[in-house]
């Protein structure tokens, strides 16, 4: 038998995002780096919780800057009021440069090319563009090698108009506790900064840590930490937990769109990788991957239905995803659905889900897309 809910206009798939656990989480972050600036990593829609609203969250609960990683991200939160500096924490294109200078972001750079379009910028603007220099220590994704930084310096340091405000790094394997290359990494930052001053080349701030770093190792907090994922409520690894408390902010829920029930040997879904062995009663639930809701939890994932767990079965199609309800007694359409978050006495949560998937926290919570509606508690 097919049922069919009555569904808003706007549909039933939300994402709860609780603004004071996300402010707790800043305040809990911020104690224990209390020596150091805290700057909020917010890129990628701010994981999937929108950028602007939890910007304007992690500046009332104190953190002193914000990063992200697109010019358009900073400029949003400049349209929004937001003052502390904004930091580029990625390269960026030379011809980004204006909006740079007219939206006042802190730029990293690692190349002639855009730290000459900066100085050009901000002398048109007539401003000057605060800049970090980032230097690669082992990550290799970009940045001035150490053993270029000086000839580096002595091209650029001196352009009009920038202002040297930084020097930074990232570590390549902080999260997986790999404590002797990070050390390494660190050592090779604190010597390529010692010769830049002797050379005369001088960076008030310095900073190299992530979440991990903030968490773990206050010898290398420096001027500024940049804790990431664990403002939204999760250690980089789970080793961390027994360190650090932080709540979860987002829950993903659902309402049960459709409910049928299936006889044996039927198959389910595209492809039909699922079949049925006994009479199955499934329901459809209205999220997919077109929602960021990732295919690799096809037949491995859960959701939570009147306080138990279902069993995700079949292939996860773009908008809908099948769940097992057969022995979840009283399940009708319209019943909520908790995809990440707790219902009853079971909880999901983002870690639970990124195992599933052989994946990672972030591509969980940054990977949910914007058609699904965001709403602050």
């Amino acid at each position: 038998m097919l049922q069919r809910s009555e569904i808003s206009s706007q549909g039933p798939t939300i994402a709860e995002i609780d603004l004071s656990a996300f402010k707790e989480n800043v305040k809990t972050l911020k104690l224990t780096a209390k020596k150091s600036m805290l700057l909020a990593v917010i890129k990628t829609n701010a994981y999937g919780h929108g950028v602007v609203p939890i910007g304007l969250a992690a500046v009332e609960a104190g953190a002193e800057r914000l990063g992200v990683t697109t010019v358009k991200e900073g400029a949003l939160l400049r349209e929004n009021d937001i003052s502390v500096p904004v930091h580029l924490l990625s390269a960026v294109m030379p011809e980004q440069a204006d909006e740079i200078a007219a939206k006042n972001l802190t730029a990293s750079v690692s190349s002639k090319e855009l730290a000459v379009a900066l100085s050009r910028a901000a002398v048109k603007k007539g401003n000057s563009i605060s800049v970090h220099l980032k230097i690669d220590t082992g990550l290799h994704r970009f940045g001035i090698e150490p053993d270029e930084a000086i000839a580096f310096c002595q091209s650029c340091y001196h352009l009009p108009n920038l202002h040297w405000e930084g020097i930074y790094t990232h570590f390549s394997s902080a999260d997986e506790a790999d404590w002797e290359t990070t050390e390494k990494q660190y050592k090779l930052f604190m010597r390529t900064v010692s010769k830049l001053a002797d050379q005369g080349f001088f960076f008030p701030i310095y900073h190299v840590g992530g979440s991990t770093i903030t968490i773990e190792r206050s010898d290398m907090h420096l001027d500024i930490v940049r804790p990431g994922i664990a403002l939204f409520g999760y250690q980089p690894d789970a080793r961390q937990e027994k360190i650090i408390s932080v709540k979860p902010v987002m829950k993903l829920k659902s309402k049960i769109l459709h409910i049928k029930e299936l006889p044996p040997k039927t198959p389910v879904g595209y492809g039909g990788e699922y079949v049925t062995e006994t009479t199955k009663k499934i329901a459809v639930v209205p999220i997919g991957h077109g929602d960021g809701y990732q295919r690799a939890l096809s037949n491995k994932g859960e959701m939570l239905v009147g306080g138990k767990r279902a069993k995700i079965i079949g292939t996860i199609s773009l908008d809908q995803t099948l769940i097992d309800i057969t022995n979840i007694p009283n399940v009708k359409v319209g019943d909520e659905v908790v995809l990440l978050g707790s219902q009853g006495d079971e909880m999901i949560s983002a870690r639970d889900i990124a195992g599933w998937m052989d994946s990672i926290v972030d591509e969980v919570l940054a990977g949910l897309m914007e058609r699904v509606r965001r709403v602050y508690v």
